[in-house]
């Protein structure tokens, strides 16, 4: 009797095993369009779109597919093993109904709604997921304008209405996301945010949204570690790519963004950053590398900010850290500002961790409108460890004068130097030209160095600082300099100098009474 039982269970599981591989198509590719999907941009597929995922995972993953058509939907939940793949001519398109769209209910470290200016809806959700892919040659579009008032909430920028989805696409605590191929456009804020997500790889995705769509970001990566971003074009009204540590939002944990490479990409941001990293978090960012980028039309071309600020609604408690920082390979064209790196505190009687230091620049070639700042508000807290090599600054603006230093903020700012560098340690440059051929107006200085130390300016050089109002080409305050293999441009103070100590190395400088001016709490030694 008993091995009669087992033979009828083993039957039995046979015969199950047998029912449930037929119900799995060739290939494991299940086409939505089999399940009812119906591509005419009117009807809504929210709920057959998600029978599909959901009947893909849970026979062991493979590919939902998007045959051509638009496709209509609200928040669908990606799960594990399961690849959406569009093809050509396919539009996933979210719907305009609030009501289409589920809230995630998740509160930050503040205690406050997480997902802070809208409930927390997207069009694509994933959390705690693994192995999950987005491919092909279709579109993802997010009905963006849907969202938005034609009224402008700045010149750059239009109103959203009072609710929208808080992103296209958004993975939290996940691992393995794969994005290849595919167009994400016209999304109502951010388009892909990843949070504490780990070993993500985008390559080859195109990212179109509206110039003036307020918080379009192109990819927010957010406390992630081991990602890869490569061949991507990004455009948008916020900005293309951000590294951020924003941990709070999940809680008290510390979650690290670190080991990112960011490579062949070309990005615009019309009124914000080319890249940005950090502002908003407490965690580390650390370890990324930045190559063989081309950003244009672009508010800052590399921004990093390191800042504490005066905000309510944020869950940034003390500041954030980021060190070991690489940009390599990038040209700028019509960027209002190339390099803006800023270690701030708006809450400056408050206890702050802010860190930034080891951030190398090479081969940089940037046609920018007005200068570029390294700097922190403090000297007690200073940045240090900065290396630019083999960079060119192509200034274009008619700079007023009397124009006042608004160098530091969150949103950079003015000042009449093409570089501006305060509150440093150890700023190492070898090769920096400045053009000036194209700038107008008065540019005091070339380079200006205020409250620094171990300033190294090796192999620096101008062309047409002449022709504008400036005071010197070099102009240190209270720092301490070396200054060597550098050229004077004729009829040119080359450096002037205030309560600072001086090296100088083997410079090609024209000698007259006036080429070097320095004040009586200042020293220069020749060093040959």
């Amino acid at each position: 009797m008993k091995h009669f039982l087992l033979l009828v269970c083993l039957f039995l599981i046979v015969i199950t095993h047998r029912v449930g591989a037929a119900d799995i198509p060739p290939n494991r590719v299940w086409f939505v369009t089999d399940f009812g999907a119906v591509g005419d941009g009117e009807t809504l597929n929210t709920k057959v779109l998600q029978s599909v995922i959901d009947t893909c995972s849970n026979a062991g993953g493979g590919t939902v597919r998007f045959t051509p058509g638009t496709f209509l939907s609200g928040t669908l939940f990606l799960k594990d093993n399961v690849t959406l793949n569009l093809d050509a001519g396919a539009v996933l398109l979210g719907s305009k109904n609030k009501d289409d769209y589920i809230p995630i209910p998740r509160t930050n470290i503040r205690e406050q709604p997480a997902f802070h200016f809208t409930d927390g809806s997207f069009l694509l959700y994933a959390e705690n997921a693994k192995n999950v892919t987005i491919e092909g040659h279709g579109t993802i579009n997010g009905n963006g304008n849907s969202f938005w008032y034609d009224e402008m909430l700045t010149a750059h920028v239009r109103k959203p209405k009072e609710w929208r989805p808080r992103a296209l696409i958004c993975f939290v605590l996940s691992q393995n996301i794969v994005l290849q191929d595919v167009t994400l456009s016209n999304s109502p804020t951010f388009t892909f945010w990843s949070i504490a997500c780990e070993d993500i790889n985008i390559n080859g995705i195109r990212i179109i949204n509206p110039q003036k769509g307020p918080n379009t970001d192109g990819l927010d990566l957010d406390c992630c570690r081991r990602v890869t971003v490569s061949n991507c074009i990004i455009e948008g009204g916020d900005d293309a790519i951000a590294i951020k540590s924003d941990s709070g939002i999940l809680g008290a944990k510390e979650y690290p963004c670190e080991d990112i490479t960011i490579t062949n990409c070309v990005l615009q941001s019309g009124p914000a950053c080319g890249i940005r990293i950090g502002y908003e978090g407490d965690s580390v960012i650390r370890n990324c590398t930045f190559s063989n980028l081309t950003i244009y039309d672009t508010d800052i071309g590399l921004d990093i900010v390191s800042i504490l600020p005066n905000r309510n609604d944020c869950t940034i408690l003390k500041g954030t850290r980021i060190k070991n920082i690489l940009f390599d390979n990038i040209t700028m064209r019509n960027v209002r500002q190339a390099i803006y790196f800023w270690m701030g505190n708006e809450l400056p009687e408050q206890e702050s961790q802010l860190e930034l230091q080891d951030i190398r620049i090479n081969n940089i070639i940037a046609e920018c409108r007005v200068g570029s700042l390294i700097g922190s508000f403090t000297d007690q807290q200073r940045i240090k460890n900065i290396f630019l090599s083999n960079v060119t600054l192509i200034p274009t603006e008619n700079q007023p004068e009397g124009l006042p230093l608004s160098g530091s903020g969150i949103w950079g700012g003015n000042n009449p130097y093409a570089l501006y560098i305060t509150n440093t340690e150890n700023v190492q440059i070898d090769r920096f030209f400045v053009d000036f051929r194209a700038a107008q107006g008065y540019w005091s200085h070339a380079v200006f160095c205020e409250n620094s130390k171990g300033i190294s300016l090796d192999r620096f050089s101008t062309k047409n600082f002449t022709a504008l109002s400036s005071v010197s080409q070099i102009g240190l305050k209270n720092s301490s300099a070396f200054i060597n293999a550098s050229h004077a441009e004729p009829e040119t103070v080359f450096l002037k100098a205030e309560k600072s100590k001086i090296t100088l190395g083997v410079n090609q400088i024209e000698k007259t009474p006036n080429n070097i001016t320095i004040d009586a709490d200042s020293q220069v030694i020749e060093n040959r």
